[in-house]
């Protein structure tokens, strides 16, 4: 179709190597035989999320379409078991508020917190709870410091398991 979305992963940096193209999400690599395999991708269409572990968990990393010609940058190389498509194509110009979901604990879980505007201060909301997130739309910065200060970090569209660094250190975003 014409609005199918589509990623090629390479066993060798530089697009070399056998290669395996997905369509849509494919939640375990090894199926495939191409667990812990992939070391250069291209995007022809779409954003990818790809995933250390099998069914979206691990370290997850969102690509927008374009060429990444090795992963090992990324820390990737030889580590992607798991990829989905990312976002959301509700039609174009800018399809609404932008929206986050955060949450208390990894992997979404626990108590959660749906953000529609910037919050300069999380205190007595979600100050230093949040542990995962999922960006609905938008670009986010997430900071360690009220007032949008002491470290920040920025989230486009998808669902991340684990906020790294910013881990239940989170009080400020925009």
């Amino acid at each position: 179709s014409a609005g199918a979305s589509d990623i090629t992963f390479y066993e060798s940096d530089g697009f070399n190597g056998r290669r395996f193209t997905a369509t849509s999400s494919v939640s375990d690599f090894a199926g495939f035989g191409f667990n812990d395999r992939a070391s250069s991708v291209t995007i022809r269409s779409g954003s990818w999320q790809v995933c250390t572990d099998a069914f979206f968990r691990g370290r997850c990393v969102t690509l927008d379409r374009g060429e990444y010609p090795s992963l090992g940058a990324m820390g990737l190389n030889d580590r992607i078991s798991s990829a989905r498509e990312v976002g959301w194509s509700g039609g174009g110009g800018g399809g609404g508020a932008a929206r986050v979901t955060l949450y208390d604990d990894i992997d979404f879980g626990g108590r959660w917190l749906a953000v529609d505007r910037e919050i300069s201060n999380l205190d007595g909301v979600f100050n230093d709870r949040a542990q995962s997130l999922i960006v609905h739309s938008g670009t986010w910065e997430l900071c360690a410091d009220a007032g949008y200060g002491g470290g920040c970090q920025s989230y486009g569209p998808g669902r991340y398991a684990s906020l790294g660094a910013l881990s239940a250190r989170l009080s400020s975003l925009r």
